[in-house]
């Protein structure tokens, strides 16, 4: 039995939604192990592989999977956050797969593998993708659970613990965990507002990585398998025939299980040049597994309009579309035009609103010039409110800036402390010619901030959508009552209370 009650030996039968299994074709050649302290590997495909181990046991609740690639410097810092997990070593094994990693990434797994008898690693050659080595993984973990992480992000020390705790007392099939920013990376964070048992396919959809915790059964007896060749979206097609056939997917938001990093080397793999035919076959193939198995046809099209919202429209947002040339810009309309042919036409166009049904009728009819137009809208949205004026007063300064968001309205002006991160909130009033006014508080900021703030508008009530307030280099600086409010070297509004504490 596991170790709450519903492992994998317990006489409970757990019941999944039928859906067709997935073929996979073979590879192309035989593999060689090492012998090792663990069972047989099955039979890979078309590379030598090595492994090295500690020696297992029964009961293990989740394998965690990490395919690692030249992922060196910040391996050692995910796998000392493994080592260190407050989870009982017996209930977890963590499985890297060293795709010919080039750097030494390889020899540090070793090392790892070594000290631990819960890790183990696999050798193999280079494959030029991550799902090889999280196949590999698959197919030799132990665990009830498989839990897929990247070798350049990091867990929380109570992460595994809480998660098949939760896990294996909900009886949940898939679990998708909060996760943070590491390194300026950007996250769904309204995802993770509040745990949710019951997600349903609509929210979950929503998050396509495979950073989830996932029933390794569902896996193995749909033949789910991640795309082993360069092709963008191959952990959003596995994961989305996971959630088609998962009973209970859930969302666990009460500690930050995991943080996703932004590498400083920019080698993360989503942020690489994507090409348009390729990441609409993608799309196209996870927009025609939600059709084959959301029985409803009007809630299967709803999901693939909300995924086209998504995925799709995204790439004709201001910088990104207009980035691509005139032959880029075309792939990317006559690719998305046949998949609405195909999932979404021309009667479903109600499922858009506002300017994604612009965009979407303008997709289908070819209109370039209008989607260009559209790009360099939101564009000149998108533009840092700038300062226009900054007046000393006796208790403060006031402040007149222009917003340029034409899709929003601003709130109000927020001061966020430098070190803290606390944000105080100033009302903004409305003046002619479209600008806002705000009156500062000297006193008021100097008990607010410790020693620096930077001045943002917020464009909701609960300050999470922020603009930070452009300064140009011709308005003066200002000093009120030993608070100076000046440009930053980057060009922003910022006040210094240094000289008021």
């Amino acid at each position: 039995m596991g170790l709450f009650g519903f492992g994998r030996n317990s006489s409970r039968a757990r019941e999944t939604k039928s859906m067709k299994p997935v073929e996979v074709a073979p590879s192309s050649a035989a593999v060689s192990v090492a012998e090792s302290a663990v069972p047989a590997l099955p039979e890979f495909s078309a590379q030598a592989v090595t492994e090295t181990a500690g020696a297992g046991a029964d009961g293990c609740v989740i394998s965690v999977i990490i395919p690692v690639y030249n992922t060196m410097p910040y391996l050692t810092e995910l796998l000392n956050s493994l080592e260190g997990q407050d989870m009982d070593k017996d209930r977890f094994e963590v499985i890297a797969v060293n795709d010919g990693s080039t750097d030494y990434s390889g020899e540090i797994l070793d090392v790892y593998a070594k000290r631990n008898a819960n890790f183990r690693v696999v050798h193999q050659e280079n494959s030029g993708w991550p799902g090889k080595p999280r196949n590999v993984g698959v197919d030799i973990a132990r665990g009830d659970y498989v839990f897929f992480c990247d070798g350049d992000d990091v867990l929380g020390r109570e992460a595994l613990r809480r998660m098949a705790e939760y896990a294996q007392r909900h009886d949940v099939d898939i679990l998708i965990p909060k996760m943070v920013g590491l390194g300026g990376r950007k996250v769904m964070s309204g995802l993770y507002r509040a745990t949710r048992l019951d997600t349903p396919l609509e929210v979950a959809l929503r998050s396509l990585n495979p950073i989830k915790l996932i029933r390794r059964s569902i896996m193995i007896e749909q033949g789910i398998r991640f795309k082993e060749e360069p092709v963008r979206l191959e952990d959003g097609m596995a994961v989305t025939e996971a959630y088609m056939a998962a009973g209970r997917i859930s969302i666990l938001s009460d500690y930050d299980y995991y943080q996703a990093r932004s590498r400083s080397d920019g080698q993360n793999i989503s942020i690489r040049l994507i090409e348009p035919l390729g990441y609409v076959g993608s799309l196209s193939e996870i927009a025609r597994i939600v059709t084959e198995h959301v029985a409803d046809a009007e809630r299967a099209r709803a999901l693939v309009a909300a995924l086209f919202i998504r995925k799709g429209l995204r790439f004709y947002e201001g910088k990104r579309f207009l980035d691509y040339d005139d032959e880029g810009r075309g792939q990317w309309v006559a690719a998305h035009a046949q998949l609405l042919e195909r999932f979404l036409p021309a009667e479903t166009t109600g499922l858009f609103e506002g300017v994604h049904r612009v965009r979407v009728d303008a997709i289908r009819a070819g209109r370039l010039d209008e989607l260009v137009q559209l790009a360099e809208a939101d564009l000149a949205s998108a533009r840092n409110p700038d300062l226009v004026t900054l007046d000393a007063t006796v208790s403060g300064a006031q402040l007149q800036i222009r917003s340029y968001a034409t899709d929003r309205t601003a709130h109000d002006l927020v001061v966020e402390d430098r070190d803290t991160g606390q944000k105080t909130g100033i009302p903004l009033v409305a003046g002619h010619g479209g600008l806002l006014h705000a009156e500062l508080d000297s006193a008021a900021l100097a008990a607010a901030l410790q020693r620096l703030g930077n001045v943002w508008l917020s464009y909701n009530a609960e300050a999470t959508d922020l603009r930070r307030v452009a300064m140009d280099g011709e308005i003066p600086s200002a000093d009120s009552n030993k608070v100076r409010y000046y440009r930053t070297a980057h060009g922003f509004l910022s006040i210094d209370v240094r000289k008021a504490v």
